[in-house]
């Protein structure tokens, strides 16, 4: 009876290790992103008027806000939306784009790599505004 509760302890955690999504975290204090065959995707976060260097090619900087969601304290007749300008960069190339949380688009192709806006943080309140340099955001890097 003992060998069946191992094993079937074994057979639990092999099965929510498979469950786990293949997304890398990457802190703003991290220089350089890098994107392999291994990992499927990358999750970047970036504060406020700083970049991220992808495998040393593009460079993402966050660039500005446009946050009319609704506040998370308040009921709203509509959720609203949070929109971030991002300038990217490759060699001397420069896009400036605009992503957003609920409206479109929520995502661009860029050299070779699909940038999702995941999240815009902090998510307002009505007690308080949010001052620029307090927002960050969550983008996924996919080759």
């Amino acid at each position: 009876m003992t060998k069946f509760k191992i094993l079937s302890v074994i057979l639990f955690v092999i099965s929510v290790m498979g469950c786990k999504e293949n997304v890398d975290s990457i802190s703003p204090n991290s220089p350089v992103v890098v994107i392999n065959k291994i990992i499927d995707s990358v999750l970047v976060k970036i504060n406020y008027g700083q970049e991220a260097l992808i495998e040393n090619n593009i460079t993402i900087k966050f660039d500005g806000v446009n946050d009319s969601r609704c506040p998370m304290d308040v009921i709203c007749v509509w959720a609203g939306d949070g929109g971030v300008s991002l300038i990217l960069s490759y060699g001397r190339e420069q896009l400036h784009t605009f992503l957003h949380t609920a409206l479109f688009p929520r995502e661009i192709n860029y050299s070779g790599y699909r940038i999702i806006l995941k999240s815009l943080n902090p998510y307002p309140k009505s007690t308080s505004s949010t001052k620029l340099d307090e927002y960050n955001v969550d983008l996924i890097i996919k080759r």
